[in-house]
């Protein structure tokens, strides 16, 4: 009955059918969420994940398969009830018997979301997993409405590996009016110099489309984005999981596979140290020469130490992202717009650290966490909008967010360091059940709203600092 229904959804959501056995390998898992962590808005949301893996039986010499139906259903006072897949995936892989665990050519479908395919390597120094034109798929259907499936293959022995990936969207050219495909490649390597020392490099090329400017000029005139990342890893001793921080890691689409999963304590001394960079290239519009494009650097460097001592775990970031960065998966802003050459754009800078301590008797493992954050910002914002609805920022500085969020500083202001502090507590029962908790303090001197001045005119004004809250994840695995 289980392996029968198991089969069945694997069946209707994604389009796979494998014969179940007294030998297969499936595993459910169901995370409920309720957080209060969107600082921008002050929304409170909840949120469901469900994540259904199954293997198969070896259905020839070393060959397997195995899928995983990821659902992801959130929900908040603003946007509402939202459903959508969290990168499902079918997958193929092949290993000889010579082979060690671990090791083998696997190939992987992702038939509706494929954010699991992207540059870089830790969560927040990555890029390209909701570039502009291929972002998750939607119930409502936008953005992304027609699905933007994915393939990988990747071969991986016991000191090296090799991959090639693509992505694809079906976008509206706005110069044509006619849906068109959009493309999105990546490739990349790994080595192990030494038994410690491993060394990584991959780079991508991502189609934009045609800039909208430009389709409104007649001109088939196209943004792209070229890019490289590497790193530098050194690992010693036991793996040792991510931070129980789930702020910094929600949007990433294997959050509950990683963050949740069982840490292992073998004692001694484990540790891991590495240092990340990617750079990207982006033809976008020139805002000072309107009817050309020009080409926008945009760059993260990143630096993770993570420490294991017996039951005790240290863990220490280090990020700083240009503002060309922090809006690059758009790109630009406005959309397919690069800054203007007068400008002053400063980087994201931030640091955070972090320590908890594992009690196995009871389960239980709090910890204590801090980030401090001197967020990117930019004077040539208002250059580039304009208008009167906001007003013209003119050289204000705008504190830039992400992509499209953004908060124009009064006139006169300078951006301010953002502070986090954070308590956290995990708690494992058995195999079965984890739950993570976290209660913060954010102090954020750049949070502003428009509001009306005594001329009626709409101007910045810097809301309350200071804001608390929490989050809570508990999941359950069959």
């Amino acid at each position: 009955m289980k392996t029968s229904l198991i089969r069945t959804l694997l069946a209707l959501g994604l389009g796979l059918s494998l014969e179940a056995s007294a030998s297969d390998v499936a595993s459910l898992r169901v995370s409920l969420l309720a957080s209060d962590e969107d600082l921008e808005s002050r929304d409170f949301g909840t949120g469901s994940h469900f994540g259904l893996h199954l293997r198969s039986p070896e259905l020839g010499s070393g060959l397997r398969a195995e899928a995983e139906l990821s659902v992801l259903i959130s929900a908040n006072n603003a946007a509402g009830l939202n459903l959508r897949d969290n990168a499902s995936y079918v997958r193929l892989s092949w290993r000889p018997e010579s082979w060690s665990e671990g090791e083998g050519l696997v190939l992987t479908f992702l038939p509706l979301s494929s954010t699991r395919l992207f540059l870089g390597y830790e969560y927040p120094a990555s890029w390209g997993r909701d570039v502009y034109g291929f972002r998750p798929l939607l119930a409502s259907g936008a953005p992304g409405g027609s699905g933007v499936p994915g393939l990988e293959l990747r071969l991986a022995r016991e000191h090296w590996y090799v991959f090639a990936a693509a992505r694809s969207s079906l976008e509206a050219n706005a110069l044509t009016r006619e849906n068109e495909r959009l493309l999105m490649g990546l490739a990349g390597a790994g080595v192990d110099v030494l038994p410690p020392l491993r060394l990584e490099a991959a780079g991508t090329l991502v189609q934009h489309g045609v800039i909208p400017v430009f389709a409104a000029q007649g001109r088939d005139t196209r943004a792209r984005t070229v890019g490289v990342s590497g790193r530098i890893l050194f690992h010693h001793g036991a793996p040792i999981g991510p931070s129980v921080d789930f702020s910094l890691y929600r949007r990433d689409p294997e959050v509950y596979e990683k963050l949740l999963a069982p840490e292992v304590y073998p004692g001694g001394v484990s540790a891991s140290v590495s240092l990340e960079a990617s750079h990207l290239v982006q033809t976008l519009q020139n805002p000072d020469m309107f009817d050309t494009t020009t080409d926008q650097g945009a760059d993260v460097l990143a630096l993770q130490a993570r420490l294991k001592v017996d039951f005790l775990r240290v863990h220490a970031l280090a990020l700083a992202r240009s503002a060309s960065f922090v809006l690059s998966e758009v790109p630009g802003v406005p959309p397919f717009i690069a800054f203007p050459q007068d400008g002053t754009h400063l980087p994201e800078l931030l640091v955070s650290a972090g320590m908890d301590h594992h009690f196995p008797g009871t389960g239980l493992t709090p910890g204590l966490l801090v980030r401090a954050v001197l967020p990117s910002t930019t004077n040539s914002l208002g250059y580039v909008m304009g208008g009167n609805n906001p007003p013209a920022t003119g050289n204000r500085l705008v504190v830039l967010r992400g992509p499209n969020a953004f908060s124009v500083l009064p006139e006169g202001r300078e951006r301010q360091p953002l502070l986090t502090a954070k308590a956290t507590l995990r708690w494992d029962v058995g195999d079965s059940l984890s739950v993570i908790g976290e209660a913060f303090y954010t102090r954020d001197p750049n949070h502003t709203v428009f509001r009306e001045d005594e001329n009626g005119v709409a101007q910045p004004v810097l809301e309350r600092p200071s804001s608390v809250g929490g989050a809570a994840v508990l999941q359950a695995r069959f």
